[in-house]
């Protein structure tokens, strides 16, 4: 299983039940790039779904353009999930009985939004929603990711490895992308626990001996890199 795919398949919007079944059917099946080669009958086992709908589901999603289907003669089909080339609208229809996409206008605020004495709707575990008059550059804000904080975390947690002193363009993109990819990142508790796994690690940690017995040592680069930083999280590197 990708979680990055799967990350990136959950929020798509503009198609039907049975669609999204299958495209994440497929993203739990998939590597980071997105390969995966599941049988129809296998995803029809998995989604529930009768056959003709999970080939009419997975026509839908090449049209879609989040799928790609790769045919081998005398062999099994296999697919590409591309998430973020989904486009909707363009050459294949929304589903009928598909929620709206994303990228339509939300509707507009109620007239009394944002005045003193106006109650704040509550989801269901009771905290507060953002009130539907927050412009887009606040919300994006309140998403960026703390890099100096994280940056800070990785220097204290692991002095052993080389120590990050210039944080570039290309390191702020790196964190923020991996802060983006799940709610579950948001939150420096994740990181510090990341870097504890990587201070567990013989190998990571250049403790043991690797390849012509030469042991390996991570830095941060290599660590928030996206299919390292995967293997790091699903303890692969414990063993």
């Amino acid at each position: 299983m990708s979680t990055i795919l799967m990350s990136a398949c959950w929020p798509l919007q503009g198609m039907s039940p049975a669609q999204k079944s299958v495209l994440i059917s497929l993203a739990d099946n998939a590597n980071d790039d997105g390969a995966c080669w599941p049988s129809v009958a296998r995803i029809a086992e998995r989604t529930c779904l009768s056959e003709r709908a999970v080939r009419n589901a997975l026509r839908w999603l090449e049209e879609a353009k989040v799928l790609t289907a790769h045919m081998r003669a005398g062999r099994s089909t296999w697919y590409t999930v591309s998430p973020y080339n989904y486009d909707p609208g363009t050459t294949c229809p929304p589903a009928l009985d598909a929620a709206q996409p994303l990228h339509q206008m939300p509707p507009t605020p109620a007239p009394n939004a944002g005045h003193p004495g106006t109650k704040c709707p509550q989801n269901r575990k009771g905290t507060i929603k953002e009130p539907s008059g927050v412009s887009a550059s606040t919300r994006d804000a309140s998403n960026q990711a703390p890099v100096e904080k994280i940056v800070d975390l990785f220097n204290e947690l692991l002095p052993e490895l080389p120590r990050v002193v210039l944080v570039n363009k290309d390191r702020k993109s790196k964190i923020q992308a991996r802060w983006a990819e799940s709610p579950v990142h948001q939150d420096l508790d994740f990181w510090s626990d990341f870097f504890g796994m990587v201070q567990a690690s013989d190998w990571l940690m250049g403790r043991v001996g690797g390849r012509d017995n030469k042991p390996f040592r991570c830095n941060f680069d290599w660590l928030v890199a996206p299919t390292n930083f995967v293997k790091v999280v699903e303890g692969n590197y414990h063993a």
